[in-house]
């Protein structure tokens, strides 16, 4: 199957499960195993919206672990546009008694026999100015040179499919749902939700890992000040602490990090 023909069987999708099939057959071409398509713009969730042709044993030990929370590949993925490698992304050095997550996340994909992954990330706003991230993961088992010689030829073309792909899945669900785009799924629609410049401060000090003291000594106002604004956003936000007034400020485009 060449580009063209790829882009055109896309197109002519009218579901999302033609979608998955679809995309399985293109990627098996290139050698790849299976995918899986997240909601990686939500970090608020415990579990984001997915979907794909993974094995069930992975999905279950991804979600018993809780491993989207600490998920090295998806915290890159919200933050950049170009597709990037499993085998790129720096992981905490472990030194103490506790394993960080990253590691524990990258050595569970080794024990289901997944020598190497490429992430494709997606970004864009909707009609109402809200903030979407989806990603796609391609999973590689056979050995690793294979997989570096591939993306060598043929990254770009991945790319580009992926872009056709994300973006038909978008117009299917909006289709499906008739309640504006989403990447996943129809949610409150909380654009009403006005911040002021210096709640947004706060909130955008805080998702930089600013603690209270920090923002107050960066702005030159008291910690009174910055934990009034704080606690401010999480009323308006509806959130139950610092983290989770972040996390849905980025969600939904209130500011940028």
């Amino acid at each position: 199957m060449d580009l063209d023909e790829a882009i055109a069987g896309i197109e002519a999708c009218t579901s999302l499960d033609e979608l998955r099939i679809f995309l399985q057959d293109i990627i098996e071409n290139y050698g790849f195993s299976a995918f899986n398509f997240i909601d990686a713009g939500q970090p608020h969730l415990d579990m984001p919206f997915h979907f794909g042709t993974i094995s069930g044993a992975w999905k279950e030990e991804y979600i018993r672990n809780n491993f989207v929370v600490v998920d090295p590949a998806i915290a890159k993925a919200r933050k950049i546009n170009i597709p990037f490698t499993w085998g790129s992304i720096p992981l905490p050095v472990f030194t103490g008694r506790r394993k960080p997550g990253a590691i524990k996340t990258m050595e569970a994909a080794r024990d289901h026999g997944f020598t190497e992954g490429l992430m494709i990330p997606y970004h864009f706003r909707d009609q109402l100015g809200r903030v979407h991230s989806s990603a796609t993961t391609f999973f590689w088992r056979d050995p690793v040179e294979k997989f570096h010689f591939l993306l060598s030829e043929r990254k770009h073309e991945l790319h580009l499919i992926m872009i056709y792909w994300v973006q038909r899945a978008v117009d299917i669900i909006a289709r499906e749902h008739r309640a504006g785009v989403t990447v996943i799924r129809p949610h409150q629609n909380n654009t009403g939700i006005a911040l002021t410049d210096r709640e947004r401060d706060m909130l955008a000090w805080a998702a930089r890992g600013k603690t209270v003291a920090d923002t107050a000594d960066i702005l030159k106002i008291s910690e009174e000040t910055v934990e009034t604004h704080i606690r401010n956003a999480m009323r308006k936000l509806d959130a139950t602490n610092k983290t989770h007034a972040v996390a849905k400020a980025i969600y939904l485009g209130l500011i940028d990090v």
